[in-house]
């Protein structure tokens, strides 16, 4: 585990290192490799470091005052929009236990049938627990520990898996000199499971919180249907997605669970669509966020939580099929939904990943570009959101808000080329220089990375 550690902080990896669920872990160190994502991960690291040194000037309270006053509303760490649709489902209560050193408090949960959500804060009540709390070694695999306590099948009764699993990580802003909060997430749940036992790797043994669940109900769509998937960010040789199966697709209005046939480990993935129930068809870039995929199964989080009567049904290779069980029925193909290659520019500074054409990505997508001669802007229109941009300025508008760039867009051979990012999150695509990684057979650690251009899915 200590080796894991090294290796995740050498990719500045974000949060707590990911436990050892090989899909997990190859998709995430993947993309951590990957320059034109890692880079994302620093900036954002840099700017969540800035707003914790802020806070840190603010009054100190204890870890159940911290709660009590702040209320939950951990929805948000992991999700957009209106959490109406699960609020009956939120366990608010709060829960806390404490020894000498530290005060850890778990503000509240939310559940799904296979995965779960907590917001938990750690409050030093020592100095010497106080200095550790803010040492670069404080985020550690050793932070928490999540155990999915479950009903034995025979006996009704609760178990404890033999060993406790490493929960998705992330630090939220706390407010306080004494404290850290977290947003924590645990995936692939078994069915059975009643509760999550929690605890802190630097307490006392013994010292840890049960939190039962109450899972949002979850639906299941049989699908059955064979057809072309789409590449996902890894390296691969493969020139083209394979054929993949989809044999069903369960779903709640947290996440999203595809199984079937997906061929080669993190290779491939799929390009469902969404049939929503004004009538529009909404993309899976649109839709969700990839947690991990590969073999017999893609599992993805939805950016906001969804209401279930607001989708009818999935579009798969072309075929609809509605969530009610009714017959499915073949949809006309969308040409400007499908998977499109984009000129890889240079990196625009020592800090950013490979840059994209800003007029190639927004005519191929369809959308529009215009250059404004009199103030040396340009606006790009698609999907009716508006990114302004100008060369020399790391500051774009988004629909009229700033958002900053990791480094300011610049002309490369007479092309204007800017920072990704802007474009994947207003627009919500997907996108990644494909890469390939070649081998040396004589030395298995010799690799040479070939870089292509961008792959971007609507």
């Amino acid at each position: 585990m200590a080796r894991l550690n090294e290796l995740w902080r050498s990719v500045d990896g974000p949060g707590v290192p990911p436990t050892l669920d090989v899909k997990r872990v190859k998709a995430r160190v993947n993309a951590a490799l990957d320059a034109d994502q890692a880079e994302r991960k620093i900036y954002m690291k840099q700017k969540l470091r800035m707003a914790l040194i802020a806070a840190a000037a603010a009054a100190a309270l204890t870890g159940s005052a911290f709660a009590a006053t702040t209320g939950w509303n951990g929805l948000s760490a992991w999700f957009r929009g209106d959490p109406a649709p699960v609020q009956e489902y939120v366990d608010s209560t709060v829960r806390e236990v404490a020894d000498k050193d530290y005060n850890l408090t778990v503000e509240g949960c939310v559940a799904d049938e296979s995965s779960a959500y907590l917001t938990v804060t750690i409050t030093a009540l020592s100095g010497e627990a106080r200095e550790f709390l803010w040492n670069e070694r404080f985020i550690d695999m050793d932070l928490f520990y999540v155990a999915p306590l479950c009903r034995a099948p025979k006996t009704g009764d609760s178990s404890e898996p033999m060993a406790y699993s490493g929960p998705g990580c992330h630090e939220l802003e706390c407010g306080t000199e004494n404290a850290r909060r977290f947003a924590l997430d645990m995936w692939a749940l078994p069915a059975s499971t009643t509760a999550l036992r929690v605890r802190c790797g630097y307490m006392e043994e013994g010292k840890s919180i049960e939190v039962p669940l109450a899972p949002v109900p979850s639906r299941t769509v049989k699908i059955g249907a064979k057809g072309t998937g789409v590449l996902a960010l890894a390296p691969t040789t493969l020139p083209e997605p394979e054929t993949i199966t989809i044999s069903e697709i369960a779903f709640s209005p947290l996440t999203v669970h595809v199984k079937g046939s997906l061929g080669k480990a993190n290779a491939t993935e799929p390009n469902i669509r969404f049939r929503m129930a004004d009538g529009s068809v909404r993309t899976q870039a649109q839709m969700l966020d990839a947690i991990s995929w590969g073999g017999s199964s893609a599992d993805y989080r939805f950016k906001e939580v969804q209401h279930p009567e607001d989708i009818v049904s999935f579009i798969v290779f072309d075929m609809e099929y509605p969530v009610d069980g009714s017959k499915p029925a073949p949809v006309e193909h969308d040409d400007s939904l499908d998977p499109i290659t984009v000129t890889r520019m240079e990196k625009l500074s020592d800090k950013s990943g490979y840059s994209i054409p800003v007029r190639e990505l927004t005519e191929k997508l369809g959308g529009t570009c215009d250059w404004d001669p009199a103030t040396g802007s340009v606006t790009c229109v698609y999907r009716g959101v508006a990114v302004v941009l100008k060369a020399g300025e790391a500051t774009a508008l988004v629909d009229g808000k700033p958002v900053d760039m990791l480094a300011a867009p610049a002309e490369q051979n007479g092309v204007l080329a800017a920072d990704s990012l802007v474009f994947t999150d207003a627009w919500s695509i997907d996108g990644f220089v494909q890469r390939a990684n070649i081998y040396n057979e004589k030395d298995p650690t010799d690799v040479t990375t070939i870089w292509g251009d961008w792959y971007i899915i609507p």
